[in-house]
């Protein structure tokens, strides 16, 4: 198995070698597991998958286990595998085989969980701004493609999220809130942020890339702006932290309030902005927006000190 690993996936290897097998393993080993357990659920739940296209006919308990089941085994196959895999392989094997999961301290997880509330109203703002975005003629047909692509996603999560009981609500924080958490920091933060810092040679450059790839893999067009902020301030928790366990608890939180919030509040989303003129919600973005300056600027401070990792043996021969 080492020399296996040494010579299909070395940490000698150029960064650009492994953005290819970063993308062979997820756009083709991934998505080939993803299509089979598809292809499975199909027999398992006796359900057509073309009603996803659909979402209107998602009315049955039936429809309803199916999607929870694409949306688990899409977080399994398409993520958190294909992340543990590469992690493994890629790391130089003198390493420790994950190093990125380091245990943050208390008063650091106090902040994120703070942070995390703090974005609420940011990203709430942004979604407004974002939901007023229009085109011109000339692409209202690209227009009209995107806002079907919103309403149907809006349909199926609003579905998904609106649970009758209680034990509903925490499966659907597990399926929307923990697995996604765990997986989409995995690969965008772990994995694909790490290889386009080696690539670019440059942190800040690899977080606005992988937060622009993360918030567009998402697909909906019209919530691209307050998944873009949130994608930086996971990539900058990484990168100042040094462990992926601060981003993915905001990102758990993010979710997690999210969906409880559609259980206590019979629907009303936490993100939802009242139809009002977007300057009379200015004020209630300051403060917020005030904390998570603060805090962002602490573990900037924080790890400062904290030395790069050292450029493996082919970055540093060119």
């Amino acid at each position: 198995m080492g020399d296996f690993r040494n010579h299909l996936f070395p940490d000698e290897k150029t960064p650009l070698y492994q953005l290819f097998l970063f993308m062979f393993v997820v756009l083709v080993g991934g998505a080939l597991l993803f299509s089979l357990t598809v292809v499975a659920g199909r027999f398992i739940f006796d359900t057509d998958p073309n009603f996803l296209d659909n979402a209107e006919a998602v009315t049955g308990p039936k429809e309803a286990a199916f999607m929870k089941y694409i949306l688990i085994t899409q977080q399994v196959s398409l993520f958190i595998l294909p992340a543990l895999l590469l992690m493994t392989l890629i790391n130089s094997p003198e390493k420790p085989r994950f190093p990125d999961f380091k245990p943050p301290v208390l008063h650091e997880i106090i902040l994120v969980v703070l942070l995390a509330f703090c974005l609420f109203p940011i990203t709430g703002f942004t979604g407004q701004l974002n939901s007023q975005m229009s085109f011109p003629e000339w692409l209202s047909g690209v227009e009209k493609w995107m806002v079907e692509k919103e309403d149907s996603a809006g349909r199926i999560i609003q579905m998904l999220t609106t649970p009758e009981t209680i034990g509903t609500m925490f499966g659907n924080i597990i399926i929307i809130a923990v697995l996604p958490a765990l997986g989409e920091e995995l690969i965008f933060r772990g994995v694909l942020q790490k290889i386009l810092a080696r690539l670019l040679r440059s942190g800040n450059a690899a977080v606005w890339l992988t937060a622009f790839v993360f918030s567009s893999l998402h697909l909906q067009f019209f919530g691209f702006l307050p998944r873009f902020i949130l994608g930086l301030v996971f990539g900058y928790l990484f990168l100042w932290s040094g462990t992926l366990w601060l981003p993915i608890l905001a990102h758990f939180v993010n979710n997690a309030v999210s969906v409880a919030a559609e259980y206590f509040q019979s629907g009303n989303s936490v993100n939802a902005l009242p139809d009002s003129k977007l300057w009379q919600f200015m004020g209630g973005i300051v403060f917020p927006g005030f904390a998570i300056v603060l805090i962002m600027l602490y573990f900037r401070s924080r790890h400062a000190s904290v030395p790069a990792p050292e450029p493996t043996k082919k970055e540093t021969n060119g």
